[in-house]
């Protein structure tokens, strides 16, 4: 094998290592002198960026913890507090001193809120929430004391630093709310506290914080108007300050806009002028010539002066004469008023009035004025309430025909409840029954035509029952009976026996026997009754059995009414008058049918209904559906968002414990939507709860909380008595209706009775 030639170095091109030079040899201290540079360097990248990544993993592992609080898991809540290690020597690093410190605080500040809502919601329990206010008190003295933000939202879906008050109002918490009504700052945790007196039925401690927040000298208007209608439900002294509260409030919703927006002032007078008459003083005079809001509520305030006139004996005989002609005045001029408020204001006439003959009394019950005209409003200028009210004004006034007037309400309990407000005349059920009386007898003229004497004698019907149910919810179901028997059978939704029985039936249950409600309507016979007239006896039988502890004869009935309710489309519904009526008693009867239905002993949704099963993503579990808006989306034929939320609840109460405590967290924050049927809503959300899993009257005071102010305290309180006596909890159902008797006291003073419904009593 031949050996490959090499090119000898040539001279001057630098390949000789001749001509490079050797290099020098290292010193043996440089290399571990490197060694010692590069540990160092690392050393300082470590001190430098350490920290950074611990407080990196610190908010990765805490906000973990805190997810899971609300995801499927056991009764033990997670302690997300061992993630402070993280932030221990960052925060006392300049370079991560402020990232640390703040995750730190925002992690002790959720953890504290945590654990106040797991005892409200993840394992509900007394002694639990108010052990957990500590934790929260002391959360929110560190975060005024450090940082002092408002919103946290670094370590989860943002949410507002922790304020014990606002917590306790979000959670329901009376008892927090009432141990201590001098700490809250905040005007709408105030106006919370107050109504949660009321809620309990303790008017006189309601009164008692009110007079110390009227030391503070609210500035805010709906806590100065709240805290005003409190004392007025008081006298001497708290009525005479609930006067200048009041008078404040009246002048400034009639001379101050805010934004373009002005709020209207005439329930604030009503409820004025009753205080003032319990204070043994002049009512101020009203705004002259306002320039926002005007004086509505004007049906309320002309029924109100006819009865302080009659309160005041033979001396106001000229006052009361007044009244009356500016009562008939209005019912003769103007055809568009407030559902129900041309029988309303009727019934004080009839009652009132006994010069009035009967072809003026049918002229009044229905004028040939076109019934979509509005009335004209009112300008708000007169001196005092002395002067002739002649009109409302049109935003206040509902267009509507005034046959539609003269038309009987429902029988069902459920629809006896007061509603909030003076949207209506509050006028006492004896004054309701004495114009029922009053119209039957002037029906009998025989003078009148026979198109007037039938008007009379469906306003002698319509009165009935109005009287009827204003009695049962003052406590006399026996002169409630007496009034429909009398003359309930002229209204033509009376006329049946059933529907008759069914009234005396609500009549029973609002006065609090529900043996006698029962028996009512037991051997009632329905086979010549409409759809939707079995229904409504059938669904109201279902409650009363729920609530006498018969479960499955609950069950059952609450079946058959809801087949009946879907039965019901075929006639009367296609009446467009009687159609929302009939789609709510449908929504009742489905909600009520899942409530006390269970299988096997009977379905708890009908056929065709979606499959009860939930969503992978549980948050998802609860769909809106609508009943909060008044356009009822909820009703349409093309909204099958009613229909998936019935599947997800039916599903939700049997699945297992961990699942279905997740689902009560997300139920917190889907609040606000629950339908017109709030024992069903109430029961239902209570089988959230296994045995043994907590207190159901704790998971509902945080369900409720948010929905409660839609409706009045004293329908509040009697769902929740009947859905404790839909479980069997005979304990809050007697404290649920002693609040209930108490609030019906108050409310069935006639001295108190706008101020009452004004405050949602």
């Amino acid at each position: 094998m031949r050996a490959q030639p090499t090119t000898p170095p040539r001279e001057g091109d630098g390949s000789s290592p001749l001509r490079r030079g050797a290099a020098a040899p290292r010193p043996p201290w440089l290399r571990p002198l490197a060694a010692a540079a590069a540990a160092a360097a690392a050393l300082v990248a470590l001190a430098l960026l350490g920290p950074v990544a611990m407080v990196a993993v610190g908010k990765r592992s805490a906000a973990a913890c805190l997810a899971s609080i609300e995801a499927p898991r056991g009764p033990a809540l997670p302690d997300c507090r061992p993630a402070l290690r993280w932030f221990a020597l960052p925060s006392r690093l300049p370079w991560t001193r402020a990232a640390a410190s703040a995750l730190a605080e925002e992690l002790g500040a959720r953890a504290a809120i945590a654990g106040y809502v797991d005892a409200a919601v993840g394992r509900p329990e007394r002694a639990a929430l108010a052990g957990a206010t500590e934790a929260v008190a002391a959360a929110e003295a560190a975060v005024a004391s450090g940082s002092a933000r408002v919103t946290l939202d670094a370590l989860g879906p943002a949410c507002g630093a922790p304020r014990l008050g606002r917590e306790a109002a979000r959670l329901g918490d009376r008892r927090t709310l009432l141990a201590q009504p001098d700490r809250w700052a905040d005007w709408h945790v105030r106006v919370r506290t107050l109504r949660a007196a009321l809620a309990e039925g303790d008017v006189e401690r309601a009164i008692a914080i009110a007079r110390g927040y009227a030391t503070m000298d609210p500035r805010d208007e709906d806590l100065r108007t709240t805290t005003g209608a409190v004392l007025c439900l008081g006298d001497g002294a708290e009525a005479k300050r609930g006067v200048e509260l009041l008078t404040l409030n009246q002048h400034d919703r009639a001379s101050k806009r805010h934004a373009g927006m002005a709020r209207n002032w005439g329930e604030v007078r009503a409820v004025l002028v009753a205080c003032a008459a319990r204070a043994g003083v002049e009512p101020p005079p009203m705004p002259e010539a306002p320039e926002a809001g005007v004086a509505d509520a004007v049906e309320a305030r002309l029924a109100q002066r006819a009865r302080l006139a009659a309160a005041a004996g033979e001396g106001a005989a000229g006052a009361r004469q007044r009244a009356m002609r500016a009562i008939r005045d209005l019912l003769g001029s103007a055809a568009a008023l407030a559902p129900g408020a041309r029988r309303d204001l009727l019934a004080v006439v009839l009652a009132g009035d006994d010069a009035i003959d009967a072809a003026e009394a049918a002229a009044l019950a229905l004028p040939e004025a076109d019934g979509d005209e509005p009335a004209a409003g009112e300008s708000g200028a007169a001196a005092s309430d002395t002067a002739t009210d002649t009109a409302t004004d049109a935003a206040s006034a509902a267009p509507a025909g005034a046959a539609a007037a003269l038309r009987a309400g429902s029988p069902l309990a459920i629809d006896w409840l007061p509603e909030r407000g003076l949207a209506r005349p509050v006028i006492a059920g004896s004054i309701r029954a004495r114009a029922a009386a009053r119209a039957a007898e002037l029906a009998a003229a025989p003078q009148l035509s026979p198109p007037e004497r039938d008007t009379l004698r469906a306003a002698a019907g319509a009165l009935a029952l109005d009287a009827a149910r204003e009695l049962a919810l003052e406590g006399d179901a026996p002169a409630a009976i007496d009034a429909l028997d009398r003359h309930g059978s002229l209204a033509q939704a009376l006329a049946p026996e059933p529907a008759r029985a069914l009234a005396r039936s609500s009549a029973w249950l609002l006065a609090g026997d529900r043996g006698r409600a029962l028996d009512a309507i037991e051997r009632v016979d329905l086979a010549a009754a409409p759809p939707s007239l079995r229904a409504a006896v059938l669904l109201q039988r279902a409650e009363l059995l729920a609530s006498l502890g018969r479960r499955r004869d609950a069950a059952r009935a609450a079946v058959l009414a809801d087949e009946e309710a879907a039965a019901r489309g075929g006639r009367a519904a296609r009446e467009a008058a009687e159609r929302p009526d009939l789609d709510l008693l449908d929504a009742r009867a489905r909600w009520t049918r899942l409530a006390l239905a269970r299988a096997p002993d009977a379905a708890p949704l009908p056929q065709g209904s979606p499959p009860a099963r939930l969503p992978e993503d549980l948050s998802a579990a609860w769909p809106w559906v609508g009943f909060a808006r008044p356009d009822a989306p909820w009703a349409r034929a093309d909204q099958p968002a009613f229909s998936r939320a019935l599947a997800s609840w039916s599903a939700a109460r049997d699945a297992p414990p961990a699942t279905r405590r997740a689902l009560r967290y997300v139920a917190l924050r889907r609040r606000g939507d629950a339908p017109p049927a709030l024992v069903p809503y109430a029961a239902l959300a209570a089988q959230l709860l296994g045995d043994g899993e907590g207190d159901p009257e704790v998971w509902l005071d945080a369900f409720l909380a948010l929905d409660a102010a839609r409706f009045s305290l004293r329908h509040h309180a009697f769902a929740r008595a009947e859905a404790a006596r839909w479980r069997g909890d005979d304990g809050s159902a007697a404290a649920w209706q002693r609040r209930y008797d108490a609030l019906r006291a108050v409310a069935a003073d006639p001295t108190r009775a706008e101020i009452a419904r004004y405050l949602g009593l």
